[in-house]
């Protein structure tokens, strides 16, 4: 008998913000392969508990070979932007949660901060596209090619009522966090986003299906289906 090889998927994972342990429950579940495309959608860091461990874990997903794509997010850009300027790092600590993220490196804070994360963090990218899907962590100007896209839509934009882009393709985005905690899909637009650094959920979207799995910092798992305001219910 000839064994198939499975299908090629690609795996969209939302916003992480520090939460290590829905992460790494995520991984197990999805289990995915060295022929399947991961992109994580920026905002590594803040409001967790461990965003020393979120950048840990991924750069040693680079250096077991997975297909990776890592896109910017506009915590990541505050980040560096603190690390420079008194002003930015006291409204970062005080409103983007950005002391849990110092406290995760330990008492010397940005000093603390290894070389190979900053490196990791300048690597990652503006936007991934394939043959029907754009990838970007927060927005896309409806009219403008991807190339002619600012870095404060690309990285800032809230996702409102995006119109479809002119490309034809579906964006797939994050960084507005969605408050029911389940994946907003316009069709034409999808935001997967579930807020799981403020008690909501880590989303992974299986993108040719529509099936998403979600994890929470309780190590609990469910599944869903776009289009469904009811995911399945939680399971250890």
């Amino acid at each position: 008998m000839i064994k198939l090889m499975s299908a090629m998927r690609t795996l969209a994972i939302g916003d992480i913000h520090g939460c290590l342990v829905p992460l790494e429950v995520l991984w197990r579940k999805v289990s995915p392969q060295p022929e399947d495309r991961i992109i994580f959608m920026g905002d590594y860091i803040d409001r967790g508990p461990d965003s020393k461990g979120v950048i840990d874990f991924l750069i040693h997903l680079q250096q077991r070979g997975y297909d990776l794509a890592f896109l910017s997010g506009n915590h990541e850009e505050k980040f560096f932007l603190s690390e420079m300027d008194l002003t930015d790092r006291a409204h970062w600590l005080d409103a983007w949660g950005g002391g849990e993220t110092l406290e995760s490196y330990g008492p010397g804070g940005f000093d603390d901060v290894p070389e190979s994360h900053w490196e990791f963090l300048r690597k990652n990218r503006p936007y991934v596209e394939t043959d029907t899907h754009i990838f970007v962590h927060a927005n896309l100007e409806a009219d403008l090619p991807l190339d002619q896209q600012l870095p404060f839509t690309l990285i800032h934009k809230k996702f409102g009522h995006p119109r479809p882009h002119m490309s034809g393709k579906v964006m797939v985005c994050g960084h507005t966090a969605q408050k029911s905690h389940v994946p907003l899909d316009l069709g034409h637009a999808i935001c997967i986003d579930t807020d799981p650094g403020r008690g909501g959920w880590l989303t992974c979207l299986h993108v040719e299906s529509g099936c998403y799995w979600q994890a929470n910092v309780e190590k609990s798992v469910r599944t869903g289906m776009l289009g469904s305001s009811s995911p399945g219910p939680g399971v250890s």
